[in-house]
């Protein structure tokens, strides 16, 4: 039986994405029995470690099961040079998220099931106040990487949601969308997925099938259950 595979790419606003924000668990219940979501959120890791591990992420799966793929990045390459194993200068960045779609196109992704996320924006009195000293992430640094994301998913003609000016149009409290000032609250979550949900219904969920039938549609005794 071969289920189709809906992949979310992404740092830690990914990969905790299932517990306070929640979105990873909506899209999931958007596409139950659809697709499996598979979460490759890497908690930490800049479009630099992507770019290194995203064959060997591919490699289990076959592109023509794959619907879709949301790639949000930007958050950590964005941090100041003091963040030595994160920061990732501005040019090498697009230079990654360039290199990471024609990877995937040329995988074997339609343009048109690739979906750039700008990373989100930073409330840096909470995150300062959480992480202290330490801290690294600015949001006046992100916003440059948001417009590169922005960019390039014109250039190369992918779809795009543009997260950071969905928090901007939230008004002067968007703080209350980031629990720490760095990660996304249940609110910021409520906020992603509605943003991508229009996204996704009219480019990936509008081609997909319900695996095997209603069971309305089943009769007594009924010996043998094709998948469509």
């Amino acid at each position: 039986m071969s289920w189709k595979k809906l992949i979310l790419l992404g740092d830690s606003n990914t990969q905790f994405s299932h517990g306070i924000a929640e979105w990873v668990n909506k899209v999931s219940d958007l596409f139950q029995r659809k697709s499996d979501v598979i979460n490759r959120g890497f908690s930490g890791y800049s479009s630099e470690h992507i770019r290194i591990i995203l064959p060997r992420l591919l490699s289990e799966f076959k592109p023509e099961l794959v619907c879709g793929i949301v790639v949000m990045l930007g958050s950590n390459d964005s941090t100041d040079a003091s963040s030595e194993i994160q920061h990732v200068p501005l040019n090498r960045f697009r230079e990654n998220i360039s290199y990471i779609v024609d990877y995937l196109i040329n995988w074997g992704i339609p343009k048109d099931k690739i979906i750039l996320v700008s990373p989100a924006k930073i409330y840096d009195e909470k995150w300062i106040k959480a992480l202290g000293p330490r801290a690294a992430h600015r949001d006046f640094l992100v916003k440059d990487y948001a417009e590169q994301i922005n960019k390039i998913a014109r250039e190369k003609e992918v779809l795009f949601f543009d997260f950071r000016k969905a928090m901007d149009d939230y008004g002067s409290d968007y703080h209350v969308l980031l629990h720490d000032g760095l990660h996304l609250s249940k609110e910021g979550g409520d906020l992603l997925y509605q943003g991508l949900l229009q996204i996704l219904n009219d480019n990936i969920l509008k081609d997909l099938k319900l695996n095997y039938p209603d069971w309305k549609e089943l009769q007594p005794n009924q010996k043998e259950i094709n998948q469509f």
